[in-house]
């Protein structure tokens, strides 16, 4: 055991890496399998960057028919609107000049969200009896909901392309609701205060149980970088929130006009509760990427966590006045910057980035969990 894993609480906590046996691993391939042609002519050591292609124009036209086709089919289209808003994003994300796809079927979407309206209506109904009543419908709730994120993360994983190479979800059940629990424990034992490590926790559970091929994904974030990703924002909200209070206190001890001071006053909370979101998603998608690692590889991200939440406040307040029509623009637009934010340095060996759908991955036993996989997203 090194030093650095001694000196860091989270990650000897019972949330971090290791994993039972009974959780899934990828199966190891022989190396006698071919090299696919995603990772062909990879530069070792040479810094990739991920580039977006697609735009506003293009996904403009998918969002209107999506949208219309889900309002005329009271919202039975969504699915098939995912997944074609899905191969979009995806199908114009590229890396080393190959492209991501999505595979999913839109039917498995359906069933999944199906089954979340049908606990949501249950639990609504069952509500209205008595205390006791509501009580047990949200202990039975509560049972489902690791149940139904792990279905969902092996979806999207496992309808996630590369060129050739599939990602792949390995977390047992077990683990999901071990994972589930303690984060949900931390955060409401401590008043929310230690919801960073709660989201450390997750965030690892999401992404130390993933895989592109044999290549596992590795968090190597510490607690630090997510307490400084949510307080740093929540200080410069609590900064404003005092410039505006001083505003309104300064009015009226000195005769300043207060319906300038309040207007002055509003339009800064307007502008913290606006900003304070991106912000903190800013500081966690950064805090986040540049501590990961696929392989030997080392993912990285120049995100600038300030742009972010301007580019996220600006798309808000487009969407507003135009009424929604710029919606399609403000998704390319946050996207584009998130993606191409993005970078990974390759250290592998070409030969050990194979897939594992290629080898038969899929036996008997995964075909039958499979059926029960689904996306949950509404």
């Amino acid at each position: 055991m090194n030093n650095d894993s001694l000196n860091d609480p989270v990650s000897n906590d019972p949330l971090s890496n290791n994993r039972g046996p009974s959780e899934s691993v990828p199966p190891q391939l022989p190396d006698a399998t071919p090299i696919p042609p995603a990772f062909d002519h990879v530069e070792l050591s040479k810094i990739w960057r991920f580039a977006f292609r697609g735009t506003g124009l293009e996904y403009f036209k998918i969002w209107i028919t999506n949208l219309f086709l889900t309002i005329i089919t009271l919202t039975l289209y969504a699915p098939w609107a995912k997944v074609r808003r899905l191969r979009y994003l995806y199908g114009n994300t590229y890396l080393n000049r190959r492209k991501f796809d999505f595979t999913g079927v839109p039917v498995r979407i359906l069933v999944g969200r199906l089954i979340a309206l049908g606990l949501y209506f249950i639990f609504i109904l069952v509500s209205q009896l008595s205390v006791e009543v509501y009580a047990i419908a949200f202990i039975i709730v509560m049972l489902c909901v690791p149940w139904l994120i792990r279905s969902s993360m092996r979806f999207k994983a496992r309808n996630s392309k590369y060129e050739n190479s599939r990602f792949y979800f390995s977390a047992s059940m077990k683990h999901t609701y071990w994972v589930f629990f303690c984060c949900v424990i931390i955060t409401v034992f401590s008043l929310g205060i230690l919801y960073p490590i709660a989201l450390l926790w997750f965030k690892r559970y999401q992404l130390n149980h993933l895989y592109i091929g044999q290549l596992q994904f590795k968090l190597k974030a510490e607690a630090g970088d997510f307490f400084v990703a949510v307080l740093l924002p929540s200080l410069a909200f609590m900064v404003l929130m005092i410039i505006a209070i001083a505003l309104v206190a300064f009015s009226y001890f000195t005769g300043f006009s207060p319906e300038l001071a309040f207007g002055l006053a509003g339009v800064l909370y307007i502008l913290a509760i606006f900003y304070l979101g991106p912000l903190i998603q800013g500081y966690l998608f950064k805090a986040t990427w540049s501590n990961v690692e696929v392989g030997v590889s080392q993912m990285h991200t120049d995100i600038n966590p300030w742009k972010f939440a301007w580019i996220q406040m600006s798309n808000s307040i487009a969407i507003i006045f135009s009424i929604g029509l710029l919606y399609a623009w403000a998704m390319v637009r946050i996207y584009r910057y998130k993606i191409e934010s993005l970078s990974i340095t390759f250290n592998d060996d070409p030969q050990h980035l194979i897939n594992m759908a290629q080898k038969d991955y899929n036996a008997i036993g995964e075909e039958v969990a499979d059926i029960f996989d689904f996306d949950i997203s509404l």
